[in-house]
């Protein structure tokens, strides 16, 4: 594997803290490169909240299923701060300190914890997956400022799927590529997915919608046909909505 990109932390000249070696720090938004550059903007509003919130849920209950995390974390913030200063080297206490700063909600600073892992041990798969979810889950709602944030997402969904491929990140991957208008490319994602877990509903789910926005309509219709012959989603809603793609597509006949 090429060396995964941004796994250096450098200080940022304009707050002082460290930061991963992006174009700009992710805790101030200030640019590294070009101080005249404008600070890309860090607040979130109440809208931008509430999505995030709703993302996380998602994220959680997700990775609850798939890779059993407890996400129970947060409690330990304190304890695991006092352990990264006596084990400072540790891939895992940062790790953990990154998994604890996510369920907080505190995205940017999760980022900067996920990457400190990552200095000490490139190749942790999860961390590089985690530190993706953070990035996607600061996607801004209204606001045209979302590129960065899906390229870095994607380069280090990328990078975990090359280190470690897993159901979940082909999900998450084909989901962002295909809003982003790589619908093809996206069913390539969920068929490797479904090569490594048939079982996982819903990426026929994924995959359908896909097939319907190309305009695929015999393949959409036996994705979410398929995605209903399964007992337990994530999302019990995503059953009536796979219902009402199939009567939409059936009755368009």
């Amino acid at each position: 594997m090429d060396e995964l990109m941004y796994n250096r932390l450098v200080i940022c000249p304009h707050c002082g803290s460290e930061a991963p070696d992006y174009e700009d720090c992710v805790l101030c938004g200030r640019s590294f490169r070009d101080i005249d550059t404008p600070p890309r903007e860090i607040e979130a509003d109440e809208i931008q909240k509430m999505m995030m919130d709703a993302k996380l849920q998602e994220i959680q209950v997700k990775r609850g299923m798939l890779l059993g995390d407890t996400w129970d974390h947060a409690a330990w913030l304190e304890r695991l701060k006092l352990l990264a200063e006596i084990a400072p080297e540790h891939p895992k206490v940062h790790y953990y300190i990154g998994a604890a700063l996510t369920e907080m909600g505190e995205y940017r600073q999760a980022i900067v914890s996920f990457t400190r892992a990552l200095t000490h041990d490139p190749a942790m798969a999860d961390a590089i997956r985690r530190r993706g979810d953070c990035q996607y889950l600061l996607v801004p709602v209204l606001s045209d400022d979302v590129q960065v944030y899906y390229d870095r997402a994607l380069a280090d969904y990328e990078a975990a799927l090359e280190l470690e491929p897993d159901v979940y990140t082909y999900n998450v991957h084909g989901s962002v590529i295909s809003s982003l208008g790589r619908v093809e490319e996206a069913i390539q994602e969920y068929d490797q997915a479904i090569e490594v877990d048939p079982d996982y509903s819903e990426t026929y789910f994924n995959r359908g919608y896909a097939y319907k926005l190309l305009g695929e309509v015999d393949k959409a219709v036996a994705d979410f046909e398929r995605f209903l012959t399964f007992e337990k989603h994530w999302n019990e809603e995503m059953v009536s909505m796979a219902q009402s793609h199939i009567k939409e597509l059936t009755q368009s006949d």
